[in-house]
């Protein structure tokens, strides 16, 4: 089998494919602010009227939000095959004999409960005086949650496309997102056991598989996702993640920001703000998560680090442990840059290629080099007298 090069976990591994010798110029990817998930699921029910309404995929939740540290869809699904694992073990180089992928069908009953934990949170009411955290001093409520959206990664391993026999599963072109061919697909569901994030989803009434498509069609017109745009909280941004900071616009368009997209810089610049979930797994997803501030890191650390004693990649810290108090701290006290970025959240529809962070404007390009975003950092407040406002004489 083939070594492939993994900078999430800084080492070569197994993987069935060999990679492109180049990156493609153009990767689908997105960040997510934990910190602003209200659990309201508006990016669930968009994409499950969007792609899921048909016979046959009803429990199909192509994207869900799950309370952590209880909640899981299906049930579970994370901790079963992370205790299937060896230390320093990737899913491929799990495998057992005959298949290319470790993995576990999950039961019909554990897809029954898509809100499962939803009410469920870490700890006690304390039953004295109520304790406020201090995280700068690693101080932390012992009673905690926080949401998670999920959804397809569009992995640069994908394990679906890996453990497929019939290969009717592919990696595009021209942007990474990862689609099943239900033209060749038998419904062998390899790709449902593989993918360690449970997001391939088997058809009892047509007898074969389905997965998130990424909303391809939306991105090729040059929009965003739809769980990106309906999203109220604001919590996400997609691109480009290839897109660095040596880049030129792909139609040499003088108008547009020159450099890097702005999920590139969260996820890859020296200021990273953005972890992937669960990257032991060793399938490189492409979504990534700004952690919560409020929670305490060792938790973090085996969801959003390689959770192994050795830190062998390139991100802060001399720990993961280290690294995880770090980002927590930029997502908290985000730096002027950071801040910035964090306004192109939700600010349109558009796919933002390219931006520009200057004193307190913040400004966003599409591809094809057209101004999508101009907008303030920090808007001005006016503070109006009680009377000027209110029904009171």
């Amino acid at each position: 089998m083939p070594e492939v090069h993994n900078p999430q976990l800084g080492r070569e591994h197994s993987y069935p494919y060999e990679h492109r010798e180049e990156e493609r110029d153009w990767h689908w990817g997105m960040v997510i602010n934990t910190n602003r998930c209200i659990n309201c699921n508006t990016c669930s029910f968009a994409c499950k009227s969007t792609w899921t309404s048909g016979e046959g995929e009803e429990y199909m939740w192509w994207m869900n939000v799950e309370t952590e540290p209880y909640g899981g869809y299906p049930m579970g699904w994370d901790m079963r095959l992370l205790d299937d694992l060896g230390p320093d073990e990737t899913i491929f180089e799990a495998a057992e004999d005959g298949e290319q992928v470790r993995g576990y069908v999950a039961a019909k009953e554990e897809w029954e409960y898509p809100a499962l934990g939803d009410d469920q949170s870490h700890g006690e009411y304390p039953a004295g005086d109520v304790v406020e955290s201090d995280p700068e001093n690693e101080q932390y409520h012992d009673m905690w949650q926080f949401y998670l959206p999920r959804l397809c990664n569009h992995c640069k391993n994908p394990a679906c496309l890996a453990a497929c026999p019939r290969q009717a599963i592919y990696k595009r072109e021209e942007d990474g997102i990862v689609l099943l061919d239900q033209e060749r697909c038998r419904g062998y569901r390899r790709c449902v056991k593989s993918c360690p994030y449970h997001k391939p989803m088997y058809n009892p009434e047509t007898g074969i598989s389905e997965k998130p498509v990424g909303c391809f069609p939306r991105i090729e017109d040059g929009n965003v996702p739809r769980c990106v745009s309906s999203c109220i909280g604001k919590t996400r941004l997609h691109g480009n993640i290839n897109r660095g900071p040596d880049a030129g616009h792909p139609n040499d368009v003088s108008s547009a920001a020159d450099g890097r997209s702005p999920i590139n810089y969260l996820v890859k610049s020296d200021e990273k703000v953005a972890l992937p979930l669960y990257p032991q797994f060793g399938t490189r997803p492409q979504v990534f998560y700004m952690p919560p501030y409020h929670v305490p890191p060792e938790f973090l650390t085996q969801m959003f680090t390689p959770n192994v004693d050795e830190k062998r990649n390139d991100w802060p810290g001399s720990t993961y442990e280290e690294s995880v108090k770090i980002v927590q701290q930029r997502a908290r006290d985000p730096s002027h840059h950071v801040l910035g970025i964090l306004q192109l959240f939700g600010a349109t529809t558009r796919l933002i290629e390219t931006y520009r962070v200057k004193e307190n404007r913040v400004k966003g390009w599409d591809r094809k080099g057209k101004k999508v975003v101009d907008m303030p950092i920090e808007e001005p407040m006016e503070v109006r007298e009680g009377e000027q406002w209110t029904n009171q004489p």
